[in-house]
């Protein structure tokens, strides 16, 4: 499979209506882990209420947000995904794989979380209000002419699910107020990501400098930990002296470690 680093910039309004679906990402997926087709999964889906929702509309919503961000994504290797699904792993491994995913085919969650949120974190300051994202949203029309076109209700509905979202994936806290509650980011989460970038002949440098990791809060020097752990762990050769830094796979790829820790 071939992986795409670059992904669509243009904002999308489809989170006004569609929350994190976790559960029904998890549905999905066992059905595909069952040889279904996505077209049977959809008419279990609508004719069956596979997703347990009482609305049809609703029901077509969650099917085509899941769809878009997960089966249909060029980034993801369905066949890792549903083995990564069904496997043992905690349910905090599994998800943040599927955040990761969610946050790359939704490029307004990713800029939030990574232009604004990540900032505030790194700040120390503890509550994101619905303002902090409504200007960011602002500030962001000279390069994003769609927002221009959205109601100040869309908005209003985008930042309230953007909060929801972050929250359904564990990393914000609080019912009227949103708090930082960033959780412990496993070691086969980034080891994963790594090798995704490695699978798209990212070197050290380009790794080290992805904005990617600022989804889990993480910075350079929490990224060398997490390399220095995975070297220890066999999974890569890692070396780095004062600004030159070492990155070896030793013939690993990304399928063969998903293999090794779900086993």
């Amino acid at each position: 499979m071939k992986f795409l680093e670059k992904i669509e910039h243009t904002y999308s309004s489809r989170i006004s209506y569609a929350l994190s679906l976790i559960k029904e990402t998890h549905i999905l997926f066992h059905e595909l882990a069952k040889n279904k087709n996505i077209n049977e999964i959809y008419n279990e889906v609508i004719n069956d209420n596979l997703f347990d929702k009482t609305a049809l509309q609703s029901r077509k919503k969650a099917f085509s947000a899941i769809k878009n961000r997960f089966y249909s994504n060029p980034r993801v290797n369905n066949k890792i995904l549903i083995k990564i699904i069904e496997s043992n792993l905690d349910d905090s491994i599994k998800n943040q794989v599927l955040y990761y995913y969610f946050s790359k085919s939704e490029s307004i969650v990713y800029d939030i979380t990574t232009k604004l949120l990540y900032k505030i974190f790194l700040e120390g300051k503890l509550i994101i209000s619905k303002d902090d994202i409504l200007n960011f949203l602002k500030s962001q029309t000279k390069t994003h002419k769609e927002i221009d076109k959205w109601t100040e209700s869309t908005q209003e509905h985008i930042v309230q699910h953007y909060l929801a979202i972050m929250k359904d994936f564990g990393f914000l806290k609080g019912r009227q107020k949103k708090q930082f509650n960033v959780p412990f980011i496993p070691i086969e989460i980034i080891v994963f990501i790594i090798f995704e970038k490695l699978e798209m002949k990212n070197n050290i440098k380009q790794i080290l400098n992805s904005d990617d990791f600022k989804l889990f809060f993480l910075d350079k020097d929490d990224l060398i930990h997490y390399l220095e752990e995975g070297a220890k762990m066999g999974y890569f050769r890692f070396n780095y002296t004062k600004d030159i830094y070492d990155l070896n796979s030793m013939g690993m790829t990304l399928e063969a470690f998903v293999d090794a820790i779900t086993r």
